[in-house]
């Protein structure tokens, strides 16, 4: 019994790792969000000189750059996901086994 029991805390800490590591994307992607809707109210302010404009494509190179992160935690939130999903569903299955032992 104390060995189910360590198999599923083992399996907990493992579903809250993951659920960590989506938070931490989530934030991320939230800061960059903060962050594109600064640079696009900079972007606006630009009036159209030559200094403005390099300006202006540093700030395209930067919200581009942002974009390519935010597909990349896209994919790797939507993974993290499956195996969040797949780790409660072993937790779950765990859970069980010990109560039909349990029950024997």
């Amino acid at each position: 019994m104390q060995q189910a029991f360590e198999r599923i805390l083992k399996q907990k800490v493992k579903i809250d790792g993951i659920s960590q590591q989506i938070a931490e994307r989530k934030g991320e992607s939230d800061q960059i969000a903060a962050d594109q809707n600064r640079i696009r109210e900079n972007m606006k302010a630009l009036k159209g000189s030559s200094e403005e404009k390099a300006l202006l494509q540093r700030y395209v190179g930067q919200l581009d750059a942002q974009e390519n992160r935010l597909a990349v935690m896209r994919k790797e939130t939507g993974n993290l996901t499956a195996q969040q999903n797949a780790a409660q569903a072993e937790l779950d299955h765990m859970i069980m086994d010990v109560n039909v032992d349990e029950s024997f």
